[in-house]
């Protein structure tokens, strides 16, 4: 093991810890906000315009009673030397019903779009699903092991090399050796090789 190291910038991988921590935080709450929004179109299309659409039918289909009613009525009221004016109110009796069956189109619009969309949910979360791991997993882990890192190679410049001791080293070669000193879990069972067996007393 060298005794010497060239370590160029610690303050460079406190800057990517930083950035990885920062872009963490702001994935996951845009892909928080971007969650509700998908929830808010749900809600809006299988239950907001289902039942406004069901309800301007019912409140259409009134008006055209109404208007019927009202034609119906001007047509009773002719005699063999009367007849009354009734263009106004054929006029208001089209109106409803074109209004009626526009509701009852766009009713059937709104049904027809519900697997559409739900289709299309899934879809943006299948999507979005690998950045989300990333986000909430890899990322604070590889933060994590850089604040490991960061502390072993700050306490390893703290520490004077011996007078006139001059090895070459690397950057690279001090992460690898503080990643391959973690020690093994303290529960791990000792491994025994066949050659071990083989080599203990009878």
């Amino acid at each position: 093991m060298g005794t010497q190291a060239s370590v160029h910038s610690i303050d460079a991988l406190k800057g990517l810890r930083t950035a990885l921590a920062l872009f963490s935080e702001d994935a996951l709450a845009a892909l928080g906000a971007v969650e509700m929004e998908v929830k808010r179109a749900v809600q809006w299309v299988q239950h907001d315009r289902r039942a406004y659409w069901q309800e301007q039918i019912k409140r259409r289909r009134e008006q055209v009673a109404a208007a019927q009613a009202e034609v119906f009525r001007r047509k009773l009221a002719k005699t063999a030397d009367y007849t009354p004016a009734y263009s106004e109110q054929k006029e208001l009796l089209r109106r409803a019903q074109a209004s009626l069956q526009d509701a009852e189109m766009r009713a059937v619009l709104a049904k027809k779009w519900e697997p559409a969309l739900q289709q299309a949910v899934l879809e943006y979360h299948a999507s979005v699903r690998r950045i989300k791991d990333l986000a909430s997993g890899d990322v604070p882990r590889a933060v994590a092991l850089l604040e490991r890192l960061i502390d072993a190679l700050e306490a390893y410049v703290r520490v004077a090399p011996p007078s006139g001791a001059v090895v070459d080293g690397s950057f690279d070669s001090i992460a690898n050796e503080v990643l391959d000193a973690e020690p093994p879990p303290s529960d791990t069972p000792e491994c025994v090789t066949p050659d071990d067996e083989a080599e203990s007393p009878s």
